[in-house]
């Protein structure tokens, strides 16, 4: 955290005297320029996504930028650490889902995010077509981490983590973590939409880190420092 908040005094002091010497630097490097669903992710982009927690306002005018399909949900609370806050609806969108989800504001920005600017991508360069759909295992569940019946609540538990399952070719070709994840082609694919995830949610967790995410994707916005694996 300290050196984020280093390196970004060090880029408003550049940016001052940038902006004195009559330079102007990209808006993608400036923290505090809006997120722009166009923009590829960089080093900032964490950063941007997590001021959405603040400006819930500001999550919502960039998920009008995008193309997903969604409602906002009214807040409340549905059990003991449970509860929609600051979350959305997802229905549709570029791609189509197994169903629909509701995550956190901020969820639904870094999946718009992942889809665009890392999914497809990957999918053109593994397959040579698109996505169609995206199956996933649910978002939101009043639960405790891995079902357990002592310990603390699971991100679900606030529709803040996506379970991510697999995968619909414009083929019709499904590619699924539980099957293809140490294939040559498939998993290449795989491999590529976890890595790039890892910039776009602070926690990634796929079959490298337990059995119990054999056959899945765990994405969520935790605080504290991120986890890839």
């Amino acid at each position: 955290m300290f050196r984020t908040l280093f390196l970004l005094l060090l880029l408003v002091l550049c940016a001052a005297l940038a902006w004195r010497s009559g330079l102007r630097i990209p808006d993608r490097h400036l923290p505090w320029a809006p997120l722009s669903p166009a923009t590829p992710p960089n080093w900032l982009t964490g950063y941007k996504l997590g001021q959405f927690d603040d400006e819930p306002a500001a999550c919502l005018r960039f998920l009008q930028q995008t193309d997903l399909r969604y409602a906002v949900l009214e807040d409340r609370p549905t059990g003991e650490g449970c509860g929609l806050y600051d979350a959305v609806r997802i229905d549709t969108g570029p791609v189509a889902y197994s169903g629909h989800f509701s995550v956190t504001c901020r969820m639904a920005a870094s999946i718009a995010l992942w889809q665009h600017h890392v999914v497809q991508p990957a999918a053109q360069d593994a397959f040579g077509q698109d996505i169609r759909r995206i199956d996933h295992f649910g978002s939101y569940a009043c639960r405790n981490l891995y079902n357990r019946e002592g310990g603390r609540r699971s991100e679900h538990a606030t529709a803040n983590a996506w379970d991510v399952a697999g995968f619909r070719l414009s083929d019709g070709q499904r590619v699924t973590v539980a099957s293809h994840w140490n294939d040559d082609t498939n998993g290449e694919f795989l491999r590529a939409v976890h890595d790039g995830a890892c910039d776009l949610f602070s926690t990634t967790l796929g079959p490298d880190y337990n059995a119990a995410h054999r056959d899945h994707f765990h994405l969520d916005w935790r605080g504290g420092f991120g986890v890839c694996r």
